[in-house]
């Protein structure tokens, strides 16, 4: 099968150690399906535009001029632009949280899927384009939100067709994230922390719930004064720093008495996870899958997540611990549980190895594969996109080629 993943059109790019979920997962699925025997191929923003090759995986860089919200429009109809010139035809065109991609593929016959970890597109209903994009998520063949919450919220949200909807889950790396004492211990040798850890590992911000977390950790290191809270991660989206809320940020972990480890690169991150006693995702809201909680636990490391959103799947009773969104005295009573409980840790981080097999990334193409099938198979009734609504939507015809 010919499949094409088109990223979306805002930096970082596919193959960056900036990359979030969207990044990842894009990666992660080229590389098992191209493991699969299929032909992959990805586009990705790119400082300049140009082509690689990453392992069996052929990648396209696209450039662009144009500021947000139009860069979404201008990348789609570059991607485009480069596939006719290129005369590439696919089975499958895969976007990810990229609805405009809709628009800009109307004539092209391949399967068009889109997957997405956020429903809020281009700010929803608040932008007054809601129509516009609830048009353009129904003429997708296929639509995979990456949990069965995020499924839920965006189906009600935008009124999506119930017979192309499939939860595709994100996965983990099995291979990168395991279980590693060495890896754990040299951590520990160069870091020097107290005898425990609890460790956090993503964008500092309100969103994820930092500041619940460091208001819970004075009363948790009261309860044990043997504890270290190491938080590693960029502060604010994608390491986008803004000079006076990265000062108060650094203000506040210092206060809490957390160590702040900076944005750490990709080699250290099975490290410290395998360094931690605990990991906590304390995510305030819009946390659709939670893809740090199952990398942790593919470290056997015990999860102590907020009872929000895709956690209350991905963090079930027999890998971590659950706590009320926002609200840190249940935060810091959590973890004082897990801290005082050898037997308990132990008994989850094996729950938590069990638990993340399931997200291996080899499992997840194979899930894939079987929805892609089951639209392209023989008897598969396909979806045709409507041209003409499209085109009303956006205005017209074709365009030109950038």
């Amino acid at each position: 099968m010919k499949i094409v993943h088109i990223g979306v059109g805002t930096f970082p790019p596919v193959y960056s150690p900036l990359g979030g979920a969207i990044q990842r997962r894009i990666a992660e699925l080229a590389q098992a399906q191209s493991t699969r025997g299929h032909e992959v191929t990805v586009f990705s923003p790119g400082h300049d535009t140009g082509s690689d090759r990453v392992g069996e995986v052929d990648v396209h860089y696209i450039s662009t001029r144009s500021r947000p919200p139009l860069v979404q429009l201008e990348y789609q109809a570059r991607v485009m632009a480069t596939l006719r010139r290129r005369r590439q035809s696919f089975d499958v065109m895969h976007f990810h949280s990229q609805p405009e991609g809709a628009w800009a593929s109307r004539s092209n016959p391949a399967l068009k899927v889109l997957s997405y970890d956020n429903f809020y597109f281009r700010r929803g209903k608040r932008s007054g384009l809601y129509p516009l994009y609830q048009r353009a998520l129904r003429a997708f063949d296929v639509l995979l939100p990456c949990s069965h919450y995020c499924l839920e919220q965006s189906s009600s949200y935008w009124a999506l067709p119930t017979d192309r909807r499939r939860v595709l889950f994100n996965g983990v790396n099995v291979e990168q994230f395991r279980e590693d004492l060495a890896a754990g211990q040299h951590q520990r040798e160069l870091l020097q922390p107290r005898k425990r850890v609890i460790l956090y590992l993503g964008r500092v911000c309100e969103q994820k719930g930092t500041d619940t977390l460091l208001e819970a950790f004075p009363a948790v290191r009261r309860a044990d004064g043997d504890v270290d809270l190491m938080i590693a991660g960029p502060i604010a989206q994608f390491a986008q720093r803004h000079t006076r809320d990265r000062a108060i940020w650094l203000s506040r972990m210092e206060t809490a008495g957390a160590t702040y480890l900076g944005l750490v690169p990709d080699d250290r991150l099975v490290g410290l996870l395998n360094l931690a006693d605990i990991f906590v995702m304390p995510t305030r809201e819009l946390e659709m899958f939670g893809m740090a909680a199952v990398e942790a636990q593919a470290c056997g490391t015990p999860v102590v997540a907020s009872d929000h959103g895709g956690l209350r799947e991905t963090v079930p009773a027999e890998v971590g611990l659950r706590f009320a969104p926002g609200v840190a005295s249940e935060l810091a009573d959590a973890l004082v549980t897990l801290l005082r409980g050898a037997d308990l840790r132990a008994r989850l981080g094996t729950g938590a190895l069990e638990n993340a097999r399931q997200y291996s990334w080899d499992k997840i193409a194979v899930s894939l594969d079987n929805i892609y099938e089951d639209f392209i198979g023989p008897g598969a009734t396909r979806h045709q996109t409507s041209h003409s609504a499209l085109n009303l939507a956006i205005g017209g015809g074709e365009g030109a080629e950038p």
